[in-house]
């Protein structure tokens, strides 16, 4: 069963995928070169609809998010482009079953999302609960319940602008400088539950835990029988 992991950066959604068996294959138009999984450096909206239905059993799409997040407002995310809607007509005109995520800023731009978050899976790091709120509109035949978020109240670990952070009044609230053993990289790695990516890519990253769950009921879906429609008697 084959998936096309569009945007797909340095391949967070496509790991959660390929642990729940399917073959991925990425496009962007920067080939990461720690993407552990084949990549066409491509714009993701020239892409022929027809092309993908003909090649892959499913299709994910994480549009960049810089242009809903809570800092689309800041140096350097002004202006950001918002491709939800085109990459939802050319998702739908595959007629395969897919999964559009992005940030919550993004609501209002998208269909009945479910929300993940990493109390779901059991993410964090040194002590602290990842949450990392991220949403997932799907379509072509699948639906998802939306399973609760578990969080405890304590300490909790946001990887964001190239660090790993404790915001915690426990830790001493804002304005203090985070200490992690083994470093940033090391407390980010294990709240994600990834290892292969930089302290910058992770901090964009969706954990793998998200798109395993999400994958395994993607391939019920994708790899039921068609139906054939036949006409009355």
């Amino acid at each position: 069963m084959k998936i096309l992991d569009l945007y797909c950066c340095a391949g967070g959604a496509g790991m959660g995928y390929h642990r729940a068996g399917w073959d991925v294959t990425g496009v962007d138009v920067v080939r990461h070169k720690r993407n552990p999984h084949p990549v066409i450096e491509a714009d993701v909206l020239d892409l022929d609809p027809n092309w993908i239905a003909n090649n892959f059993h499913a299709v994910h799409a994480s549009p960049p998010c810089q242009g809903y997040s809570a800092m689309r407002h800041a140096p350097g995310a002004k202006g950001a482009p918002r491709l939800i809607e085109p990459t939802r007509d050319l998702l739908e005109a595959t007629g395969l079953p897919w999964v559009l995520e992005n940030v919550e800023g993004a609501a209002e731009h998208m269909r009945s999302p479910i929300t993940l978050c990493g109390t779901m899976f059991g993410l964090g790091a040194q002590g602290c609960e990842l949450q990392r709120h991220r949403l997932f509109e799907t379509g072509g035949g699948l639906t998802l319940d939306q399973p609760p978020c578990r969080h405890s109240g304590g300490p909790v670990i946001g990887v964001y602008g190239g660090h790993a952070r404790n915001r915690g009044s426990s830790s001493g609230g804002r304005g203090t400088r985070d200490v992690w053993e083994g470093g940033h990289r090391a407390a980010a790695s294990q709240a994600l539950g990834i290892d292969w990516m930089t302290l910058g890519e992770m901090s964009e990253a969706i954990p793998p835990a998200y798109t395993e769950w999400i994958g395994e009921r993607l391939m019920t879906v994708a790899s039921a029988p068609t139906q054939l429609m036949l006409p009355a008697a």
